[in-house]
This record gives structure tokens, C-alpha cells and sequence, in this order.
């Protein structure tokens, strides 16, 4: 909070609509990360990731079936 909650309180539901209401992200989403993380990340500039072997929407779609 850093001293001031109403400004935390205020930044959380300002920044609310950033986020899925089902916790997938969209089509490309994962490729668009990959690419902004490329331009500046030493763990990732330059490499070659496989995001079949680092990404999948099994775990949220799984539990959104269970609700």
C-alpha cells in the first residue's frame, strides 16, 4: 500500500479491466508477451522458447469447469 490504502484501493479498480473474467488469456496474447519479453529480457532475448512446452490454459480451464 505504501502508505496510502484509498490510492491502492483506487489503482486495483482502475486496473480490474486489465484482467480476464475467466482467467485465459486471449488468442496471441501468449506469442505478444514472448515478443516484448524478447526486445529487453536477457533471460529471453535472443532464445528459442517453445511456449507449447511453457504455456497452457489447462489449470483455468479446468477450474472454471468446476464452478
Amino acid at each position: 500500500m505504501a502508505g496510502d490504502k484509498a490510492l491502492y484501493v483506487k489503482g486495483l479498480k482502475e486496473g480490474k479491466p486489465q484482467y480476464s473474467p475467466d482467467g485465459l488469456m486471449p488468442a496471441g496474447a501468449p506469442e505478444s508477451v514472448l515478443r516484448v519479453l524478447a526486445t529487453f529480457s536477457p533471460n529471453v532475448k535472443g532464445k528459442t522458447i517453445d511456449l507449447s512446452k511453457t504455456f497452457t490454459t489447462e489449470f483455468v480451464t479446468k477450474a472454471n469447469a468446476a464452478h
